[in-house]
């Protein structure tokens, strides 16, 4: 009887010792916070790396479309800023924004501002405001600066927020997403495709100094 028992006894014992099951749920429970984070941070990255080339790719497309017009008006800007804000979907287009400058460069190598443009659409407009018309551009780089010839600034940042990855995180952790934005950015120069240079419609009275005609 004690025989049967003891055998009994050590067969229970060596099934315990050699049982895997709940060791399988203890390496997860260890493993699955530092797997979460990989996640959360491998869709955040991607998301941003992303947003980042459409930022560059909204740039040369507002480039691109300004330089292939003769002249523009108000009305034609606000349709090339509205064909080109499309390049960011699937991001929100209120946290962008974006300007064009026409630049001339005088004679002397001078830059200065002919016009320039931001969206009527608040919403595509950002923190730009149009640069005053004559005053001088210090920032064209050298290699730009060819006298009596004129090239566009094509200008656009936006307010980049991982709204997919901070609403996961706001699932998971309950009320401890980060709400903070990131700033992208990029701007283009560009030279004028049909003529010498894209002009303001209607024309401002007066040139400025320096006028490429």
């Amino acid at each position: 009887m004690i025989r049967p028992l003891a055998t009994r006894s050590r067969r229970t014992l060596r099934r315990f010792i050699a049982a895997r099951r709940g060791a399988a749920a203890v390496e997860f429970a260890l493993l699955a916070p530092a797997m979460l984070a990989v996640w959360v941070g491998m869709i955040v990255a991607t998301d941003a790396l992303t947003a980042d080339k459409k930022v560059t790719l909204l740039a040369r497309t507002l480039a691109d479309m300004t330089t292939q017009m003769q002249a523009v008006s108000q009305s034609d800007m606000d349709s090339i800023f509205a064909a080109t804000a499309s390049v960011i979907w699937p991001h929100p287009i209120d946290k962008m924004g974006m300007r064009t400058v026409s630049i001339d460069i005088d004679g002397n190598g001078t830059a200065f501002v002919d016009w320039s443009m931001v969206p009527s659409d608040a919403k595509l407009r950002g923190n730009f405001t149009p640069l005053a018309r004559c005053t001088k551009f210090t920032n064209l780089p050298a290699g730009l600066k060819v006298a009596r010839t004129s090239v566009v600034l094509a200008e656009v940042t936006m307010r980049y927020q991982a709204s997919v990855a901070t609403q996961i995180v706001d699932e998971l952790f309950k009320g401890s997403a980060i709400d903070g934005e990131m700033g992208l950015g990029d701007f283009l120069y560009m030279r004028p495709r049909q003529s010498t240079k894209v002009t303001l419609n209607p024309p401002p009275s007066g040139n400025c100094p320096g006028y490429v005609s």
